[in-house]
């Protein structure tokens, strides 16, 4: 049994109006074109980026490379197309072919003829063994949880681990889409709607007009699909990068898929002596993929940390000059209402996953328009900036000192940093939570008025983490009023010194003329 993805409906999808039905990847690209889907029914959260960037890739290759100049709106047309980007090869699209020489879905021909030849061993049993989520001791996500796993289940962790994967140990190689065999390929970008179907539509679109952009490096002719080229493993086999169409998509191991007796899917894995593209050393993944923020500084793709996207980090590369902005995150001609800024990645580690990491921020009109206009950009910029200093002042300054005298008794002894986690912690998930919505609200208003907003949001913030230090952290008794009295003091002395504008009732009690003065 083949299990061709251009003719056996094999994805469980659910529509708009809550229909269940099963589509082929024809199907599934004519509803995206055209309408939507609610939602891929065995797609798992880790693997909803690489199969979303792979239908984008396949729609704008489409574009591309096809006599189609705009995205095919039948099943029929893009069993077409799809058959075009494999050179007319069928078997391409198939999970499973009986000749080993041949190509299939996402597995790249065996030169040498057989399995047994190439050395593939059949020890990857379920689909959650493949694709690149590591837990640790199956805290998160249980391992070979899918006991029956369909051919969808496999496909989805077969493009994940083709798209996503870094180094994984000595012939285990990653992709060239990320910085470095530890790094990660982030996800950023813009979209008026979260449903699949107008996201993708716009990011086709995005990539189609960015496409020339890349032509100086990459080749318009080359290679696409890179599972169909032949490949046995070996460094002198490894694709010329920029030989590659820009939108190439990618593969990084030798995987390859049988049936059993029973008509379900045997995977076959073999390690290679080197990655399947020869990249530059100093690529440092700047490959122009549409969703990756490059570091104009350091010249290297953005790899996201443990800690996620936090506020600081996306006000890097939204509106700050440190991070080149790909094209996904860059507005188009038209877009002038509400958006969402999404983010998502899976940050690995060295044999570890340290979290998938997803975040959605609206984006309301009224600062779309400041995206826009360079000026106002630097503007909004600049005052994220400074209130992004202010919640660490906040935080080292006034809610430190006081929290380490409600623990210790002492206003001069800090305590271990993991005593004050809590609170610290809580603190900083609060100001993350509310940053941007304060900060587009601030842009309609006056420049005291939104700076009183803020200090008065880090003011609440502040003290809600040390009245809940003081009602619930251990203290000792013989010390406690003493405690409890010093603390209050560096507290209330400290929010006065560094939020004087949370204080509205300082100035009506100052006399005018000390008012006009500071004015």
């Amino acid at each position: 049994m083949p299990y061709s993805l251009l003719d056996e409906p094999l994805f469980r999808i659910r529509l708009p109006d809550g229909k269940h039905t099963g589509a082929t990847l024809p199907e599934v690209l004519a509803h995206l074109s055209t309408d939507d889907i609610a939602s891929f029914e065995a797609l798992q959260p880790h693997q909803q980026q690489p199969w979303y960037s792979l239908l984008v890739q396949l729609g704008a290759l489409t574009l591309a490379r096809t006599a189609h100049e705009d995205l095919p709106d039948t099943p029929r047309e893009w069993h077409t197309a799809l058959r075009a980007l494999a050179d007319g090869d069928a078997q391409a699209w198939q999970l499973v072919t009986d000749d080993p020489a041949q190509p299939a879905f996402m597995q790249p021909p065996i030169p040498e003829g057989s399995l047994k030849e190439a050395k593939y061993k059949d020890d990857i049993p379920t689909p959650d063994q493949l694709d690149v989520l590591i837990t640790s001791k199956s805290h998160d996500v249980k391992s070979t949880r899918i006991t029956a796993p369909q051919p969808e289940h496999w496909t989805y962790a077969l493009v994940t681990l083709q798209t996503m994967e870094g180094f994984l140990g000595r012939g285990n190689y990653g992709i060239v889409r990320m910085n470095g065999g530890f790094g990660n390929r982030p996800l950023v970008g813009l979209t008026p709607d979260l449903a699949w179907g107008p996201r993708f539509r716009r990011d086709v679109k995005v990539l189609s007009d960015a496409r020339g952009d890349l032509l100086d490096r990459y080749d318009a002719q080359g290679p696409m699909l890179l599972w169909t080229e032949p490949w046995g493993g070996a460094k002198d086999e490894a694709i010329y990068l920029y030989d590659c169409d820009p939108y190439f998509v990618e593969i990084c191991r030798r995987i390859r898929f049988t049936t059993n007796d029973d008509g379900s899917l045997r995977c076959w894995r073999a390690n290679t002596k080197g990655q399947r593209l020869d990249a530059p050393d100093s690529l440092n993944g700047m490959t122009g993929d549409p969703w990756t923020p490059v570091d104009k500084g350091e010249g290297k793709a953005l790899t996201l940390g443990e800690a996620g996207f936090t506020y600081q980090k996306l006000h890097d590369i939204l509106l700050g000059e440190d991070y080149e902005r790909p094209p996904a995150l860059q507005l188009q001609s038209g877009e002038t209402n509400s958006m969402y800024l999404v983010a998502r990645t899976l940050v690995r580690g060295q044999g570890k996953t340290d979290g998938l990491h997803h975040r959605i921020v609206p984006v309301p009109s009224t600062v779309t328009a400041f995206l826009t206009d360079n000026t106002a950009r630097d503007q909004l910029a600049k005052r994220a900036k400074m209130r992004i200093e202010k919640a660490a002042t906040v935080r080292s300054k006034v809610l430190y000192p006081a929290l380490s005298a409600v623990l210790t008794g002492r206003p001069d002894e800090r305590p271990d940093s993991d005593q004050l986690a809590p609170w610290m912690d809580a603190f900083d998930r609060a100001i993350d939570a509310r940053f941007f919505e304060r900060l587009w609200a601030s842009v309609e208003m006056e420049q005291q008025a939104a700076q009183a907003d803020w200090q008065q949001l880090l003011r609440d913030e502040a003290e809600a983490q040390f009245n809940d230090a003081k009602d619930h952290a251990p203290q000792s008794a013989t010390r406690y009023w003493r405690a409890h009295s010093s603390a209050q003091s560096i507290f209330q002395g400290a929010l006065r010194n560094h939020l004087p504008e949370s204080f509205p009732e300082k100035d009506a009690a100052e006399p005018a003329s000390v008012q006009k003065a500071k004015a």
